[in-house]
Order: structure tokens, then sequence, then C-alpha cells
């Protein structure tokens, strides 16, 4: 597995324990820079991020960086035809904002491609990534959307969360699909301090004090072992967001430090933890 850079934080807001504001734009440039120069060649981005999609070409001209960006969420209330049209435009816009660098487009939810109308969706989607040569995949929440968009569609790159609470991944590895992985910190859930974190997400208080207990036990950081969890799943890559330079570095060191760490034991099922889209957020 390989170490992937999102940029989500470059855009938004992002995340349970993230900052106030987007990363500032000279900041992030400097991350791109420093990322390729530690050896990570995959970006990921999308049309939902804010601005930085369109910003993104230029901030990477030069690099050796491969990106992977996202369609917007489709709209509702949309026909067949204006399916169809509607994702040939956006396909065509990233093409234009990204260029020779986009090396895959996924469909940013599932379940755009789940009914009746994705057929159109995927055709068009489909025409464009032939004409420019990049991959083209989905963006979903659990396995079982994955499977059942593949049943539909022949989809070369699936992104999906994984970490060590969620390792609903492993039920998605298969033949004839990459995965990339996503969340390896829960949105900045598993890094935070026990107390801080507990407050924040009730729900989660008895898997975090789980989860801090065995980071003690094994005597590692929780952002080593979070890694190395993440590594244990079947993804080529792990995304992963990062808010400063010194972050970054931060993040590579300890990357190349954590170890392949199995630990089923500290799986939840429980999707009031693991799905950040139901969370009870306490301020």
């Amino acid at each position: 597995m390989e170490l992937a850079l999102g940029t989500v934080q470059f855009g938004l807001r992002y995340g349970i324990a993230g900052a106030a504001a987007p990363v500032p734009l000279e900041e992030a440039k400097a991350i791109l820079r420093r990322a390729s120069e530690l050896g990570v060649g995959v970006v990921d981005t999308a049309a939902a991020y804010g601005c930085i999609e369109a910003q993104l070409a230029g901030m990477i001209s030069g690099l050796p960086l491969a990106v992977v960006s996202k369609l917007p969420p489709m709209p509702a209330g949309l026909t067949g035809m204006e399916v169809a049209d509607w994702t040939e435009q956006h396909a065509h816009r990233a093409v234009r904002r990204l260029g020779a660098s986009l090396a895959a487009l996924l469909f940013h939810r599932a379940e755009d491609l789940l009914d009746e109308k994705s057929e159109g969706a995927w055709a068009a989607a489909a025409g464009v990534a032939r004409e420019h040569g990049f991959a083209l995949g989905v963006s979903a929440y659990g396995s079982a959307d994955l499977l059942a968009v593949r049943r539909r569609h022949p989809v070369a790159l699936a992104q999906l969360p994984g970490n060590a609470f969620d390792r609903s991944m492993l039920q998605a590895a298969g033949p004839g699909c990459t995965l990339h992985l996503r969340s390896a910190f829960l949105q900045g859930l598993l890094l935070m301090p026990e107390a801080v974190a507990s407050q924040r997400l009730p729900a989660a208080g008895a898997a975090l004090k789980r989860w801090h207990a065995w980071c003690s036990e094994h005597d590692l950081s929780p952002l080593v072992a979070a890694l190395g969890c993440a590594k244990s799943l079947p993804a080529s890559h792990c995304v992963v967001g990062v808010d400063s330079l010194s972050h970054l570095e931060e993040v590579a060191a300890a990357w190349n430090q954590a170890p392949v760490i199995n630990a089923p034991e500290l799986g939840v099922n429980d999707p009031d933890v693991i799905d950040p889209r139901i969370w009870k957020v306490s301020c």
C-alpha cells in the first residue's frame, strides 16, 4: 500500500477534529511539493471540495502527481437524458480543470449508480474516460453499496472508508477493481485525546477506551497505530489529508514507521460510531 494525499482540507473545513478554515493556498502548494518529494504519487480531490479541484492543476504543475477526482453528487429529479448530459458535462469539466494529470474520475455517491438512470450516467462518463484515457469508478460509504454498483457497472477504481474501527473494506476486495482507502483516522477521531473524543462523540466512548488502551499496551502512538491498521486492509493507496506542512512530515514519518497491524478485536459494527454521516456530535 502507498500513501496518497487528500485535498478536502485545502477546500473545506473538514472532520470532527478539523481546523476552523481551509488550508491557505501557499501552504497547500508547499504541502503538495513536499508530498511529491516524499514519494507520494497520487492526489485525491473532488468537485465538491470547495474550489480546490479548479486550482489543483496549477498547483501541481511540473510535479509527477496523478489526480483522482470525483463528479459532483447528481441533482435529484433529472430525466434519463438529462442524467447522461449532466454526467458528460461534468466529466468534461474535470478534464478541462485537471488535464493530463487526471488519472481517474469517480462518481461521488454510489447511490447515483444504483437506479434505472445509472446506465446512461455510466455510459456518458465512460465515453469521456475512453476519449481522455482515465479510469472510471465510484466512491462509496460501504462494501454493500460498492458490490451493488459493481454488479451493474465495470468499476475500475473504488474508494471506501477503512480504519481500525471500520474493517468492512475486507468484504469488498475482489479482482478487477482497485481499492483506495480513506478515513484512516476516522475524520481525526482516532487521533484525538480519549476524553475529548468521547465527549465529542459519546456513542464511540467504549470503542475509544479500547482503542487507546490497545495503543498504550502495544507502545504505539495513535497515529502510527491508525496507519498500521490501515495497512492491513486490501487497498493500493491510503488517502490521508493534512492541514500543514509539519502535519505532512509527521504523517509521512509515521507511515514509514508503522508496521502492518491486523487487529480485528478493534473493529466496530455500530454505524453511530463508524459512519460520520449520522454522527451525533456534542459541542
